[in-house]
């Protein structure tokens, strides 16, 4: 539980974040959650269970 609590004891450097600011490029690989037909479609999906 220590280590979990000390998460935060650490620091990025300026390039490590423009490296994680880089990975967001605002797309889905899976699909597209703002398109109304693909709401539409997952909202009629039921879990099996």
């Amino acid at each position: 539980m220590a280590q979990n609590i000390d998460v935060f004891d650490f620091e990025l450097t300026d390039d490590q974040m423009s490296a994680v600011a880089a990975l967001d490029t605002g797309t889905t690989l899976f699909f597209d959650h703002r398109d109304p037909e693909m709401v539409v479609w997952l909202g009629k999906r039921r879990l099996e269970g």
